[in-house]
């Protein structure tokens, strides 16, 4: 029995790490190859392309694997873990992340800037490796070796699957939420909540973790109080961070959100009707953007792999999937409505599960693979030259 469990480890481990280094190799030579052809300006501009007043990485090894990587929300992560919460705007991004990479960077013999990114990326490659594992680990147990080997592609091939590679939360919080949910499958509630508090404390939507931890904890048998009360930790975590921020004198998360993100907190879906009507009237900021239609189409694609992963992987994941889309459909923004989206969804894991099943039929395998291809190439390339895609 042993030989077969650490026979499939093996198995995934490598699956994972060959999936990793391929795209990691990749995804620099493009990022070089189309830095190279579309040069960017050498002077900065904080409206286009917000360095946020660090050093631009353009020369030497670090402007070859760095810089195509400085890019939008990275460079927020890394003025927080080199300032804090000096500016407002930053305030709304949890604390771990940020910390990883100021510690990373500690440890790093190199420039102040050059030493935060690298440490950024390298704490988000080593856990989009921990998540590719853990991902194609959970999905043989679910639909076997061959559907997770494609799921596992249609991951890391997904429009937006590039920030699985970049100075971005996206890989973090995927690892400790498959985490979160594997040890509450196995009944280890304690290991569980603390996944979850730590994915909470990587970006509030882990908050929501509370829900398939809560379940999972009440239908064990037997019922153990120490895993009810761990459900609770994302819980504990998000208030955490808001008590935190009141206490450093920063204004109230709702305010930052309005002020500098344009985001109110509706009724789930509000975004929604926005979108409709832009893309019904051609009027308003996101009017002409063909994201705007994927943002759109992705919705509705999410809502179904809510049904099929209560059918097919149960309860635990089917709450997990509920409980991410009514999160990420709770922001309201006149401005930009359904902003990130594409990106976001990379956190709906049982949605390549779904794909892994489907892609034994040859053509949509096909479908799947490459269509995303082609949008995971435009989407990367537009990335590197400040392209703003999610």
């Amino acid at each position: 029995m042993m030989d077969r469990v650490n026979g499939a480890r093996r198995v995934s481990w490598k699956r994972a790490l060959a999936l990793f280094l391929a795209l990691r190799l990749f995804l620099t030579l493009w990022g070089g190859v189309v830095t190279t052809l579309v040069p960017l300006p050498a002077t900065p501009d904080e409206e286009l392309r917000p360095y946020l007043g660090a050093e631009i990485l353009r020369e030497g090894a670090a402007g070859l694997l760095l810089g195509p990587w400085q890019r939008f929300d990275t460079n927020r992560y890394v003025r927080i873990a080199r300032q804090g919460y000096a500016a407002v705007e930053d305030s709304v991004f949890p604390p771990l992340y940020p910390l990883l990479i100021r510690a990373g960077a500690w440890l790093i013999p190199a420039a102040p800037t050059t030493a935060a990114m690298m440490a950024a990326m390298v704490v988000s490659n080593l856990a989009c490796l921990g998540a590719f594992y853990l991902f194609h680990r959970q999905a043989t147990r679910k639909i076997g070796e061959s559907g997770a080997n494609r799921a596992l592609v249609y991951l890391g091939l997904f429009p937006t699957g590039f920030f699985l590679f970049a100075g971005y939360t996206e890989p973090l919080f995927l690892l400790l939420a498959l985490a979160s949910l594997v040890a509450a499958e196995r009944g280890e509630g304690v290991n569980a909540g603390i996944f979850a508090l730590l994915a909470t404390v990587t970006r509030t939507t882990g908050v929501l973790l509370i829900l398939p931890l809560a379940y999972a904890a009440w239908t064990a048998r037997p019922r153990r109080w120490s895993s009810l009360l761990s459900a609770t930790l994302p819980a504990w975590g998000f208030l955490g961070f808001l008590l935190y921020r009141h206490g450093v004198g920063l204004p109230p998360i709702g305010q930052v959100y309005a002020r500098f993100w344009h985001q109110t907190t509706s009724l789930p879906g509000a975004d929604l009707i926005t979108a409709a009507r832009i893309l019904l009237t051609g009027r308003g900021v996101r009017a002409g953007e063909f994201t705007l239609l994927l943002d759109f189409g992705v919705v509705f694609l999410l809502l179904a792999t809510i049904g099929v992963t209560f059918r097919r992987f149960g309860p635990l994941y089917g709450l997990y999937a509920a409980a991410m889309l009514l999160f990420m459909l709770l922001p309201r923004s006149d401005l930009k409505p359904l902003y990130s989206f594409m990106r976001y969804a990379l956190a709906f894991f049982p949605l390549f599960w779904w794909w892994g099943v489907a892609g034994q039929n040859p053509w949509r395998h096909r479908l799947i693979l490459y269509l995303s291809l082609l949008l995971w190439f435009y989407f990367s390339g537009q990335f590197f030259i400040w392209g703003w895609v999610a």
